[in-house]
């Protein structure tokens, strides 16, 4: 008997199969992977600049002299906080949202956004407790979203934090 040389037809469509699993496989997992990878840098971003505007909002509270309640706005969603700090240059240090920004305007100098234009901050709310000693309270949330014209879910995400902090008069 003679020995054939080459496939036959029933071999070459089980390879054919078997490699068109394995690198379905592989798309899918490497897919996966760069979703991944885009989410992660969504939340990332979103936080980081959550954590950064909150942080400079409750620091400066911490070292400001006075709270300027008419100047405030206070249990509103686009809350204003404005404080006296120590130096005059930079009297009244405001805090405000504009445009989806979280500013601060130091003293006469321009308002400077403190997140980026990749979030928007949805909301910023402030609110004035009165503590023993009579020291100001101000307790600050904050709403951030990421800003994306893509639809995909995948970069939509919401985060809220919050935190405390008291006007140490001199």
């Amino acid at each position: 008997m003679k020995a054939s040389k080459g496939f036959t037809l029933l071999e070459f469509i089980l390879y054919f199969a078997l490699i068109s699993i394995v690198i379905t496989a592989i798309t899918i997992f490497a897919l996966d992977v760069i979703r991944t990878r885009a989410k992660t840098a969504v939340i990332a971003e979103v936080e980081q600049n959550m954590r950064f505007g909150l942080q400079r909002v409750l620091r400066t509270v911490r070292q400001a002299t006075k709270l300027n309640v008419g100047a405030s706005s206070f249990d509103s969603a686009t809350g204003t906080l404005s404080v006296d700090m120590s130096s005059a240059s930079n009297t009244p240090t405001v805090f405000d949202l504009s445009g989806g920004a979280l500013r601060m305007k130091e003293g006469s100098g321009p308002a400077t956004p403190l997140t980026s234009s990749r979030v928007n901050v949805t909301s910023l709310r402030f609110t004035k407790d009165s503590v023993a000693g009579n020291n100001d309270a101000i307790t600050a949330v904050i709403t951030v979203a990421f800003t994306s014209d893509n639809p995909d879910r995948i970069f939509a995400y919401v985060a809220t934090a919050s935190g405390t902090a008291v006007i140490r008069k001199d």
